[in-house]
């Protein structure tokens, strides 16, 4: 995987940006209908759909295929998807002169109270990870990336989002390691507004 496509995993992170926390007083199981599970949507999904469903523009820098950085700008729109169980955000870019797209899918997992995502790239290379959600106006997402090169391999992936200055919008970086932690470094960092 080329540090173009670790960047782009990061921007992912843009589809948690009003990540809700988790609900205490979520539906339990009715057992008149059954004692199954509630199988409707979570309504933490819809709840961080309302702030972040629409779309968003990007600008800052990111590091290209040349591992140098370049200023970078994005597009990134966000709809509730696949019956309301996924928030799926589309992103399209470009960093420097190069195009980028990829699509992602997040959802939040009553079950565990962590919030769950996967993205897949035009690159070839995929991620999954998950967050804790929103705490001090601030989310974090911990991924792991792939890559069909058995060059690039697997990579771990930090995401960072700061929301705690609404005028200023989201404000986003995103560092990669592909010694599994021993060392990071920062790829992107990112000013999105609606």
């Amino acid at each position: 995987m080329n540090t173009f496509s670790r960047v782009a995993i990061a921007m992912v992170g843009m589809t948690g940006l009003a990540v809700a926390q988790p609900r205490t007083d979520a539906p339990k199981a009715d057992a008149k209908a059954g004692g199954g599970q509630d199988m409707g949507p979570p309504a933490e999904l819809a709840a961080m759909a309302k702030g972040t469903a629409g779309t968003w523009h990007c600008k800052g820098q990111g590091m290209d295929h040349t591992m140098k950085m370049v200023d970078t700008t994005g597009t990134m729109t966000i709809k509730l998807d696949v019956n309301n169980w996924w928030l799926h955000g589309t992103f399209d870019s470009k960093m420097g002169k190069e195009p980028f797209h990829f699509e992602s899918f997040t959802t939040f997992n009553p079950g565990t109270k962590r919030w769950t995502r996967v993205m897949v790239e035009s690159g070839g290379n995929w991620a999954t990870g998950e967050s804790a959600g929103e705490k001090d106006h601030k989310v974090d997402w911990e991924l792991t990336s792939h890559s069909p090169s058995p060059m690039m391999g697997d990579a771990l992936f930090r995401d960072h989002e700061d929301l705690s200055d609404p005028k200023a919008g989201a404000k986003m970086s995103g560092e990669f390691s592909p010694d599994k932690g021993k060392t990071w470094t920062k790829v992107y960092e990112l000013a999105c507004k609606k």
